[in-house]
């Protein structure tokens, strides 16, 4: 979904008059709240500003750049195999809605997963393990294990006390996510099924 935020956070940039911001510099921040990017961004800024332009930023994802967004490949035949063995939550520092769109949107739907949890939904976002913990309390279980690909999964994680298994498909470098000791790095979650045999 990378393409679709970065048409996001471009198009709320400009219907503010803000600069544009190189991809690649967003990129590495995703993972974040976006709230938490904008104000980095442009630290002067009034956080009533910033909200108002996460509302368009919002607005764009679900109605118009969910176009660009595709699934890694294999990894809709991974989330099924998953799927008959475990119960599979996301938990995600988008809202809720976002992460419904780009799951029905790349194909994946929402029927693979359990529970879906927002940071709309709790007090803390990633890095607090507050979705996670919210996830579990819904399903009346303790999580296994965190799978993400931002150090603020892998810290998420180890806070909930869970496994933590870091994945390289994201913006962060392997150099990066090892430096918060994941109990596994993993190439794609299509390996997922692999690795937890």
């Amino acid at each position: 979904s990378d393409k679709a935020h970065i048409i996001a956070y471009e198009k709320a940039f400009k219907m503010y008059g803000l600069p544009k911001v190189p991809d690649k510099k967003l990129k590495k921040m995703f993972g974040r709240l976006g709230k938490y990017i904008v104000h980095e961004l442009f630290p002067k800024l009034s956080w009533k500003k910033i909200n108002e332009i996460m509302e368009e930023n919002h607005r764009v994802i679900i109605e118009e750049s969910k176009r660009v967004i595709k699934p890694f490949p294999g990894v809709k035949t991974a989330l099924r195999k998953l799927h008959k063995r475990y119960k599979l939550a996301v938990v995600s520092n988008g809202r809720h809605s976002e992460i419904e769109t780009i799951l029905k949107t790349s194909g994946i739907g929402v029927k693979l997963f359990d529970v879906i949890i927002g940071n709309d939904e709790v007090k803390h976002a990633k890095p607090y393990p507050d979705e996670i913990f919210k996830a579990e309390k819904i399903l009346h279980l303790k999580a296994s294990y965190m799978v993400g690909d931002t150090p603020y999964d892998i810290k998420a994680g180890k806070k909930a006390r869970i496994k933590t298994i870091a994945v390289l498909t994201g913006n962060h470098t392997r150099n990066m996510l090892e430096k918060e000791k994941p109990d596994y790095i993993i190439k794609s979650v299509k390996d997922l099924p692999k690795i937890l045999k």
